[in-house]
């Protein structure tokens, strides 16, 4: 079983984040649809699974989601985030956060979701979109050594 950080464009996101809920194949651990702004500004328009847990598992990753979407991260990772991160910190969290979310196109909207899932194939096939994945413990690794990618490449 893998757990990887997902970006979903190149559909409605409404229905990738159907797809991803509906799929009995994988544990989704998080997930939220975003939408990019044409002058880069991130927004949250809905948000499932246990974020709270999420953030509590993988709180450097959480920090990042804190960094990245500001006021509305309390809708996806609560409270308890901003007040320990602050959102307006520039960090390598929030830099490694960013190069997750260039992968929302501008003017756009994706789904970012973390995910547990031991066949990749299934959700290439039963969601609609190109999906770019990395592991998680990549990203945490990217983190920890402050190295961001250019982007991720589905």
């Amino acid at each position: 079983m893998a757990e990887n950080v997902l970006v979903v464009t190149g559909s409605d996101p409404a229905e990738a984040l159907s797809a991803l809920r509906a799929s009995e194949a994988i544990e989704l651990r998080a997930a939220a649809i975003v939408h990019r702004a044409a002058d880069g500004k991130l927004t949250l328009d809905e948000q499932t699974g246990d974020a709270l847990t999420f953030a509590d598992t993988h709180p450097r990753l959480g920090a990042l989601v804190t960094l990245l979407l500001g006021p509305v991260d309390t809708l996806l990772f609560g409270n308890q985030l901003v007040a320990l991160y602050g959102a307006a910190e520039q960090s390598e969290e929030g830099l490694a956060l960013r190069h997750i979310a260039q992968a929302v196109p501008a003017g756009g909207s994706a789904v970012i979701a973390d995910v547990v899932e031991d066949d990749e194939s299934i959700l290439d096939t039963a969601v609609p979109g190109t999906i770019a994945r990395k592991p998680l413990a990549q990203v945490e690794r990217e983190i920890d050594a402050g190295v961001v990618e250019r982007t991720m490449e589905p």
